[in-house]
């Protein structure tokens, strides 16, 4: 009797094992539609200034307690405000020239900036006014140019002398 149990054990044994040592066999699948892969290759951007913003003559008069808001057009021409400020000189808007791949968007960036008066330090906040994108026209030189306006506050506190400061401008692919 010994003999049989040991039997008995020893098939009920390796049965067992087989069971769980086997695992099941999947055919292998494809997918239905094949994923596809893309990469798009462009030339790195290059950004030049090519000429000043420069608001011209800005004479103070009577400010209004809130200030006033002398602005400037992306193509150069000035609002002076709601009466008074004179405006006079040849103002002109900044312009920048962006250089990369052909007929690539290109997002423009411009943020706020502080203009900073040489003879005291007091400043003015400049807020830039830039398109929002350009179309590339051709790859590399000569580029695609664009212009950046902007507005700047004068309040009755504002001191006379020349205020200046950079524009913050960036440029990415859309």
């Amino acid at each position: 009797m010994t003999k049989l149990l040991r039997t008995t054990c020893l098939a009920a044994s390796v049965a067992a094992t087989a069971l769980i040592a086997t695992p099941a066999v999947a055919a292998p699948v494809g997918a239905s539609t094949p994923a596809t892969a893309r990469a798009k290759i462009v030339r790195p951007l290059l950004l030049t200034a090519t000429r000043n913003l420069d608001f011209g003559t800005i004479t103070l008069g009577t400010v209004a307690a809130g200030g006033e808001t002398v602005s400037m057009t992306q193509a150069g021409v000035v609002t002076c405000g709601s009466g008074g400020l004179t405006c006079s000189g040849a103002p002109v808007s900044a312009q920048y020239n962006v250089q990369g791949t052909n007929n690539q968007v290109v997002q423009i960036f411009a943020v706020a900036s502080p203009l900073t008066n040489a003879n005291d330090a007091t400043t003015l906040s400049f807020t830039p006014n830039a398109p929002a994108t350009t179309t590339l026209t051709n790859s590399g030189a000569p580029g695609t140019n664009f212009n950046v306006g902007g507005s700047i506050v004068i309040t009755p506190t504002t001191t006379d002398g020349v205020y200046s400061g950079n524009i913050n401008v960036t440029v990415d692919y859309q």
